[in-house]
């Protein structure tokens, strides 16, 4: 009999089966809600869902993080003794304002994610399965991203001028 593979260090020996339950979990609740007999289905659409994301969206948005990032130079904080930031062992660069593009770029990202198929043109079947008109959510996708991007770049004066009376 083959033995298998060691549990890597520090994980508790429990994981390994408790990670099984959960992709067993995950074929089940996928099966469930796809309304599907076909598991091979589920297992596919997960697989190729982990593989566009892995091979597409991974590399774009963090090429997009990148770019933002060197937009602004880093500002320097300096070490504890006044020393630059390599001698203290600073691990990167600060740059201030970034998370301010971040934050309403992820949360616009997943409202576009979780409504894709509202935003991107409704199915016929929408407004006659649920009594609703699916109109406008196009518009009021691109309003609440707009609103999040308001509200960050309000946050983000507000934190500067405080900085700014602060010295």
């Amino acid at each position: 009999m083959k033995r298998l593979p060691p549990v890597r260090a520090g994980e508790p020996p429990w994981y390994p089966p408790l990670l099984l339950c959960s992709f067993a979990l995950t074929l089940y609740a996928g099966t469930r809600l796809l309304g599907g007999d076909d598991p091979l289905g589920v297992v596919l659409w997960i697989v190729g869902a982990a593989l566009l994301h892995d091979l597409v969206l991974l590399p774009l948005y963090t090429a997009a993080d990148r770019t933002a990032g060197a937009l602004r130079p880093p500002r320097r904080r300096p070490g504890a003794d006044g020393a630059a930031p390599e001698a203290a062992g600073a691990p990167a660069p600060y740059r201030p304002g970034i998370n301010h593009l971040r934050i309403p770029a992820l949360l616009s990202g997943l409202l576009l994610l979780v409504w894709w198929p509202l935003v991107s043109g409704p199915p016929a079947r929408f407004e006659r399965y649920t009594g609703l008109s699916a109109d406008g959510f196009t518009e009021r996708w691109l309003l609440v991203t707009a609103a999040l991007f308001a509200v960050s770049a309000g946050w983000a004066l507000l934190s500067a001028l405080r900085r700014r009376a602060r010295r």
